[in-house]
């Protein structure tokens, strides 16, 4: 009867214990669980990196001057020249490199430009002139973080670029009243290679745990001469317009 009685014992015991196991170890899973659902919450935030694509619009000019190192030609009329509107598009990653500090990657189908009209009682001359290049942009950035959409973002860098093309869209009227236009593009006489150096602030607003999008002013100052050492001239450009444009979230 003792026999009995003891192996009963052992059995109750053993039942209990294994219950008590089991209910340890699901106290324990329970903060990872909590865990994992709280790194979700994080998904807005700005560390994570991004694919984006952008276009800035900007009113362009130049800095132009006599070559006095070859030729003491005038600027005559090109000093008349005013601001002209070009655009930009822009492909680009960006990442995180330490707190708010973040870096920037892109390529880049950048242009610059200048404008000039002329008009008298019976005739009129105009004509657009566009620099186009293929850019390599490379900046850091500081990202604020207001809220768990809004943001602003603060950047500066160089932007490497490969000349392209130039095209000057030419009009006018003589005095017979007849209408002409022309058409100019080459690639002859432009440094193949200029640097810009380049500044942002964009407002960046997320609309979901993937995707956002960023509006902000920037400006571009060219620091190396658009033609090259044998030309009347030296051209250096600038632009200040808006940039607005889309990102990806890349990673989770």
């Amino acid at each position: 009867m003792n026999l009995i009685t003891t192996i009963t014992f052992l059995f109750i015991f053993s039942i209990s214990f294994s219950q008590i196991t089991i209910t340890e170890d699901d106290e324990k899973k329970t903060p990872s669980r909590s865990n994992w659902n709280m790194d979700n919450k994080k998904s807005f935030n700005p560390i994570h990196s991004n694919f984006y694509i952008s276009m800035n619009t900007s009113s362009t000019f130049r800095d132009l001057k006599t070559n006095e190192a070859f030729l003491l030609i005038p600027l005559n009329e090109r000093v008349n020249e005013t601001p002209l509107f070009t655009n930009s598009y822009t492909l680009g990653v960006n990442g995180h490199i330490f707190k708010g500090l973040g870096w920037d990657g892109a390529v880049s189908f950048m242009q610059n430009g200048e404008q000039y009209s002329f008009s008298d009682i019976d005739t009129s001359f105009s004509y657009k002139t566009k620099y186009s290049y293929f850019s390599m942009p490379i900046r850091i950035h500081y990202y604020f973080d207001f809220s768990k959409r809004i943001g602003l973002k603060l950047g500066a860098g160089i932007i490497p670029s490969l000349f392209i093309n130039y095209k000057q869209d030419q009009k006018w009227e003589t005095t017979g009243g007849s209408s002409e236009t022309n058409l100019i593009q080459t690639d002859v006489g432009f440094n193949s290679a200029i640097f810009n150096i380049n500044t942002y602030l964009y407002l960046s607003y997320r609309l979901s745990e993937e995707f956002g999008f960023f509006i902000g002013p920037e400006y571009r100052y060219q620091l190396s001469n658009s033609y090259q050492k044998t030309a009347a001239y030296r051209h250096y450009s600038r632009a200040f317009g808006v940039t607005f444009g889309l990102y990806k979230k890349l990673n989770n």
